[in-house]
Order: C-alpha cells, then sequence, then structure tokens
C-alpha cells in the first residue's frame, strides 16, 4: 500500500527503526507537539462551540477531527509543518482508503456513536 509519496505510519516507524532511530523518543516528541498545539488552539475552539451551542452544559453536541502534519529531518526530530482544520476524505489510494475508513470508524466509536445515540 506503500505506492508514490505516501506512507503508512507502521512503515515509517519500521524506517526509523531500522536507521537506528529512537522510536519511543520520536513517538513522545511527536505526542508532545501535537498536546501542545492542542493547548494552544483551544480557547479559540471553545469559543466557537459555545457561541454556536450556548446551552449544551455536557460539551458532547460537536467534535473535530484535525490533520497533524508533520516533518522528520534527518535525526528524526519532528516539527509541525501545519494543522489540517477540515482534513480531506479524499481515497485516491489504497492506503487513503485504509487509513480514512479506519479513523471515521474510531472517530464514531469515541463519540459513542449507538442506534440510542442516532434516534
Amino acid at each position: 500500500m506503500n505506492v508514490g509519496h505516501k506512507r503508512s505510519l507502521s512503515s515509517i516507524y519500521e524506517k526509523i527503526r531500522e536507521d537506528g532511530g529512537d522510536l519511543d523518543s520520536v513517538k513522545e516528541k511527536i505526542n508532545d507537539i501535537i498536546i501542545k498545539t492542542i493547548i494552544t488552539g483551544y480557547p479559540t475552539l471553545s469559543r466557537s462551540f459555545l457561541s454556536a451551542h450556548q446551552d449544551n452544559f455536557a460539551n458532547d453536541m460537536c467534535f473535530q477531527i484535525l490533520g497533524f502534519d508533520i516533518m522528520l529531518d534527518s535525526k528524526f526530530t519532528p516539527s509541525l509543518i501545519e494543522v489540517n482544520y477540515t482534513p480531506s476524505f479524499t481515497a485516491d489510494t489504497p492506503l487513503d482508503r485504509f487509513i480514512k475508513k479506519k479513523l471515521i470508524q474510531d472517530t464514531l466509536a469515541l463519540v459513542n456513536c449507538s442506534e440510542k445515540w442516532k434516534q
């Protein structure tokens, strides 16, 4: 499935291991970037939510999928390139279809999308 310029996260992790990188450290640094970015953007996201859903005290009416583009340099140091506020769900390759289908399934599970909830 690793055709063209796109690669699965597992193939990138394998490449880091093959090249002698500290995968746990790379993952920790990426998680740190994502957490700090969300914290930085939280006031804006919160304001947007509250303006649209003023009476929702449980904060359970919506969610946002964000896409984080992170680049690794030759020493496996991650840098944030951009955050996609509305990531594309176009699936041009088998890898795209696999990843995006799994993302949608996981998202629906996280928001507890049951038959009762849908009604």
